[in-house]
C-alpha cells in the first residue's frame, strides 16, 4: 500500500507541472505572436490599382495559380539569401493547389505546360518602419507575408465557399530535392477555421502541403516507360545499321548494294570486311565519325542529364534565381570531357598510323595476312535470342547446382541478374553492341600500337588492357549519353502528351490546329519508309524489261544516239558516251571539235550537261548512214561543219564495222548475283547506281535531308499560326469546345493551304517503272555523268564565261580554217576501212 500510495503521489506532481506547463506557454505563444507583430508591419503601394489587377485575373476560367511576384523597395523577395527561389501564390483550392505542389521533374518534362493555369500579379509592399523586414526572425517575415497578402486577396470576408474549397495563399520554395518523385515539396497554405471562417496565420506556415499521392507513381511510370521506349529505339538504329552493313559488299571492284530480304538462317551471323586494305582513306573517314561522334553525343547528353537530375535549373516559370547545380556535377562533366579527349586523341593517332602503314605497299601487303583484323560478326537483335539467352542461363545454374559446382554457379547467377536487369530496364541487344564494339575497336588500338613480334611480351598485354579499358569507357560513355538523350526526349513527349489530353478543354483550339501538321509530318516520314521499300523491288522487278529494252535498242535498223558533253571548272572537256560509241577515236574526235567550238564566242557551252544528238541508220547493203540531228546549242547544223564531218565520218566508220555482239560487250553489268551461306541467291546492283535511284533521282528519291527540310518548314509554319493564337490565348474562344469546333473549318483549310506546296508527291508503280527504268537503260549503256555529277551546276564558272569573252580562239582561227576537205574527209574513210580490215 506503501508503494501504491508513492507512486500516485508522484504521477499527480507530474500531472500538475504539466498543467502548469501548458498554461504558461499559451502567454509565451501569444507574446511571440505580439512581438512579431509589433516588430514590423507590411503595406502594398498602390493596393487599390493592385487589387483590381487581381481581381481581373481571379476572374479568368483558365487561371487556377496567382503568383505574386514581390518586391519590398527595389529588391525581389525571392532573391534574397534567406527567402532564396520563394513564392507566395493566390490558388484556387482544388486544381490551383496540385499545380503549386507539381514536381520540378514534372514541370521541366512538361515543357512548363502549366502556365496555362498561372498568372502573375506584381505586388510592391513597404515595411513600416522602413528597413524593419530585414531585422526581423524568419518566421515573422513568413507570418507578416501571409498576413498582408490574405487582407489584400479578402479571403476572410469571402463567405460564398467552405473551407475546403475556398481560394487560399500558399508559400512554395523551390529547392533542389523537390525533383525526387515530389516527396520533399516544400509548401504551405492558410486554411479557415470551419466555425468562424477566421484564418490562423501561425499555421500558414506549419500546414505542410505535399505533392498528390499519384504523382510519385505517374513520374515512376514515366520514368520506366520512357526507358523502355529507348532502349526499343536504340535496337532498331543498332538493328538498321547492321542491316545496312550486310546489303553492302563488294563483287570483284565493283562496290554492290543487296536488294533482297537477307535471311537470316544461321542466328543472324554477317562478317563484317574491314576494306581498309583497298582504300586506306577510310582510316582518316572513321577518325573524323570517331571524333565527331563523342562531341555530338555529349553535347546533348549532358543537358539531358541534368535536365532530369536538376531540373530546377531548367524550369521556365516562375523565374527561379541562381539555381544551383552541385559542384559534383562539373566534376562529372570534366570527368567525362577528359576520357572523350584521351579516347579520341587514341583513335585519331592509331587510324593516321594505320593509314600511312597501309599506303606502304610492302606494309599493305603484309598487314593482310592478320585475319583477326579483317574480319569481326555480330547478328541483329531480337527478343527471341534474348529469352533463349536467359533459358540457357537458367539450364546452366540448375546443372551447376546439381554437379555442386560453386564457381560456376556463382558466375552464371551474376551474369543472370545482370542480364535480367540489362534486359528488363534497357536491352539486351545493346550490351552486344556495347561489347562488339569494344572489340572491334580494341583490335584497332592493337593493329595501330602493338608489335607483331615484341620484344618484351608482358608490355602487349598490359598495353592490351589499357586499349580495352579506353575502348570500353569510350561506348559506355556514347551509350549512356545516347540513352538519356532518347530517354529524355521520350519522357517530354509522353509527359506532354499526357499533359495535353488531360486538360484537352484547355488546348481545343491549338489540337484542331496542330492535327493537319501532325498528319502532314507523319504521311511524310511514312513515304520516306515507303520509298525505302518500294525502290529495291522494283528493281528486282526491272530485271527482265531491262533486259528486252536493251536487246531492242540494239537490234534496231535506225536511232538516236546522244552524247553528253560538260565543262568542269578547270576547262576540263566531259564526254559521255553510249556503248555503240565507245571508242577511242570517236571520244578523241569529239573533245577536238567540242574545244574548237568553245572558242568561238557566240557559241560556248558554259551552263550544266549540254547534248549532241546522232541519227544513224542501217540500210539493206550493211552500210549506215549519219546524221545530225541536234548540236549542243539545239540548232539542226553545228558550226565548223567541215571539221564536224571528221567525227560523223569517224561514227559511221565505227558503226559500219561493228555487230551487235561488239556492242553488247560494251554494255555495263547492272544485276550481280550473290550467293549466301544460308544457301540463298541474293540479287545486288551497284552501290553508286542504288544511292542515286533511292536518294536522288527526280521524282522517285527521297531523302532524310528532304525529310528534315520539310518538318522543320512545317513546324515553322506551325509555329507562325500557335504564337498568333497565344496573343489571346485566356480568351474563352480557345478554351471552348464549342468555340473550337465552331472555327473547325477556318482552321483546317488555312492550315491545309500552308503546307499544300510541302505535299509529298506519290507516284503509282508504273511511273516508278518507267522512271527506274530510263536512268537504268542509261547506267547499262555506259553513261555517267547524270548520276556522278547531276546536272552539274557552277555559277562562278558561267557568270565568268557570261562577262568575259575567251580571246584564246583567235589563236587558233589558222587551224580552224585549215580545216579538211570532202576530198580529205573521204581519204580518211578509206583509211580506216584498209586498217580495220
Amino acid at each position: 500500500m506503501i508503494n501504491l500510495r508513492h507512486h500516485r503521489s508522484t504521477f499527480g506532481w507530474i500531472l500538475v507541472c504539466c498543467i502548469w506547463l501548458c498554461f504558461d506557454f499559451i502567454p509565451i505563444i501569444q507574446a511571440n505572436q505580439s512581438l512579431c507583430s509589433q516588430a514590423c508591419s507590411l503595406k502594398i503601394q498602390d493596393e487599390r490599382k493592385t487589387y483590381h489587377e487581381f481581381k481581373r485575373l481571379t476572374m479568368s476560367h483558365s487561371i487556377k495559380t496567382i503568383f505574386f511576384q514581390i518586391k519590398i523597395g527595389n529588391e525581389s523577395f525571392s532573391t534574397g539569401d534567406l527567402f532564396h527561389n520563394v513564392y507566395f501564390a493566390w490558388i484556387k483550392n482544388d486544381l490551383g493547389k496540385a499545380v503549386l505542389t507539381l514536381p520540378s521533374s514534372y514541370i521541366v518534362m512538361s515543357l512548363s505546360l502549366y502556365t496555362i493555369f498561372i498568372g502573375t500579379l506584381d505586388i510592391t509592399l513597404i515595411d513600416l518602419p522602413h528597413g524593419c523586414l530585414k531585422k526581423s526572425p524568419y518566421n515573422c517575415i513568413i507570418d507578416a507575408m501571409f498576413k498582408v497578402l490574405t487582407h489584400f486577396t479578402q479571403l476572410k470576408f469571402n463567405d460564398t465557399c467552405n473551407a475546403k474549397h475556398c481560394p487560399t495563399i500558399c508559400r512554395r520554395r523551390f529547392t533542389i530535392s523537390d525533383d525526387s518523385f515530389g516527396s520533399r515539396i516544400e509548401a504551405s497554405c492558410c486554411q479557415k477555421d470551419l466555425l468562424d471562417s477566421q484564418i490562423n496565420i501561425t499555421t500558414c506556415r506549419s500546414n505542410k502541403e505535399h505533392a498528390l499521392l499519384y504523382i510519385p507513381i505517374l513520374e515512376l511510370l514515366l520514368i520506366i516507360v520512357s526507358m523502355i521506349l529507348t532502349a526499343n529505339t536504340l535496337n532498331s538504329i543498332a538493328n538498321w545499321l547492321i542491316d545496312s552493313v550486310q546489303r553492302y559488299g563488294k563483287i570483284g571492284r565493283t562496290p554492290v548494294y543487296i536488294l533482297n530480304n537477307i535471311i537470316q538462317c544461321d542466328v543472324g551471323h554477317f562478317y563484317l570486311f574491314d576494306s581498309s586494305n583497298d582504300n586506306p582513306s577510310i582510316h582518316l573517314t572513321h577518325a573524323i565519325k570517331y571524333t565527331l561522334a563523342p562531341i555530338i553525343v555529349f553535347a546533348l547528353g549532358y543537358p539531358s542529364l541534368t535536365m532530369q537530375r536538376f531540373p530546377k535549373a531548367f524550369i521556365i516559370y516562375p523565374p527561379l534565381h541562381s539555381p544551383p547545380i552541385p559542384p559534383s556535377v562539373f566534376q562529372i562533366l570534366i570527368g567525362m570531357g577528359v576520357i572523350n579527349v584521351i579516347s579520341i586523341l587514341m583513335i585519331v593517332i592509331a587510324d593516321i598510323k594505320l593509314y600511312y602503314r597501309k599506303s606502304n605497299k610492302s606494309e599493305h601487303s603484309h598487314s593482310c595476312d592478320l585475319s583477326h583484323q579483317r574480319w569481326r560478326y555480330i547478328s541483329q537483335n531480337n527478343f527471341g535470342q534474348s529469352y533463349f539467352q536467359i533459358k540457357c542461363y537458367l539450364i546452366n545454374i540448375v546443372d551447376n547446382l546439381k554437379s555442386l559446382h560453386l564457381i560456376q554457379l556463382t558466375s552464371n547467377l551474376v551474369e543472370l541478374i545482370f542480364i535480367l536487369t540489362v534486359f528488363i530496364l534497357a536491352s539486351f541487344g545493346l550490351i552486344r553492341c556495347w561489347i562488339f564494339m569494344m572489340e572491334v575497336l580494341t583490335l584497332r588500338f592493337r593493329a595501330a600500337f602493338l608489335s607483331e613480334k615484341p620484344t618484351y611480351p608482358i608490355f602487349n598485354i598490359i598495353m592490351s588492357i589499357f586499349f580495352t579499358i579506353v575502348a570500353f569507357l569510350y561506348w559506355f560513355l556514347m551509350i549512356f549519353n545516347s540513352f538519356f538523350i532518347f530517354e529524355t526526349i521520350f519522357r517530354v513527349i509522353l509527359t506532354t502528351s499526357a499533359f495535353i489530353v488531360t486538360f484537352a478543354s484547355h488546348f481545343n483550339f491549338i489540337i484542331i490546329m496542330a492535327i493537319p501538321f501532325i498528319h502532314y509530318v507523319i504521311q511524310i516520314i511514312d513515304a520516306y519508309y515507303t520509298s525505302d521499300e518500294i525502290i529495291p523491288k522494283r528493281i528486282l522487278h526491272m530485271q527482265k524489261t531491262l533486259d528486252q529494252d536493251i536487246d531492242t535498242i540494239l537490234q534496231a535498223d535506225q536511232g538516236n544516239l546522244n552524247v553528253y558533253i560538260a565543262i568542269s571548272y578547270d576547262s576540263k572537256i566531259l564526254i559521255d558516251l553510249p556503248e555503240m560509241l565507245q571508242e577511242r577515236e570517236i571520244r578523241q574526235r569529239i573533245e577536238r571539235y567540242i574545244r574548237c567550238l568553245r572558242h568561238q564566242p557566240n557559241h560556248q557551252i558554259i551552263d550544266g550537261i549540254s547534248t549532241l544528238t546522232i541519227r544513224y541508220k542501217r540500210l539493206p547493203d550493211n552500210t549506215v548512214e549519219v546524221e545530225l540531228l541536234k548540236c549542243t546549242n539545239g540548232c539542226s547544223q553545228c558550226p565548223y561543219q567541215q571539221q564536224f564531218q571528221l567525227v560523223l565520218a569517224s561514227i559511221k566508220q565505227h558503226l559500219q564495222v561493228r555487230d551487235i555482239d561488239y556492242f553488247r560487250k560494251k554494255l555495263i553489268k547492272i544485276y550481280h548475283t550473290v550467293q549466301h551461306r544460308s544457301g540463298d541467291t541474293n540479287i545486288a546492283v551497284p552501290v553508286q547506281l542504288y544511292q542515286y535511284l533511292r536518294y536522288h533521282a527526280p521524282q522517285i528519291s527521297l531523302t532524310i535531308g528532304r525529310i528534315v527540310y520539310n518538318v522543320v518548314t512545317i513546324a515553322a509554319f506551325f509555329s507562325i499560326f500557335i504564337l498568333t493564337a497565344m496573343l489571346d490565348y485566356r480568351s474563352e474562344v480557345f478554351v471552348s469546345l464549342n468555340s473550337a469546333i465552331a472555327n473547325t473549318p477556318v482552321v483546317y483549310i488555312a492550315t491545309v493551304l500552308s503546307i499544300r506546296n510541302l505535299k509529298m508527291t506519290t507516284l503509282k508503280e508504273e511511273e516508278i517503272d518507267k522512271i527506274l527504268l530510263v536512268n537504268m537503260i542509261q547506267y547499262r549503256r555506259g553513261y555517267r555523268l547524270f548520276y556522278t555529277i547531276g546536272i552539274h551546276f557552277q555559277p562562278f564558272s558561267q557568270l565568268f564565261n557570261m562577262m568575259f569573252i575567251d580571246l584564246s580562239y583567235l589563236q587558233h582561227i589558222d587551224d580552224i580554217q585549215n580545216q579538211p576537205n570532202d576530198d580529205e574527209i573521204a581519204s580518211l574513210l578509206m583509211n580506216n576501212s584498209i586498217n580495220h580490215f
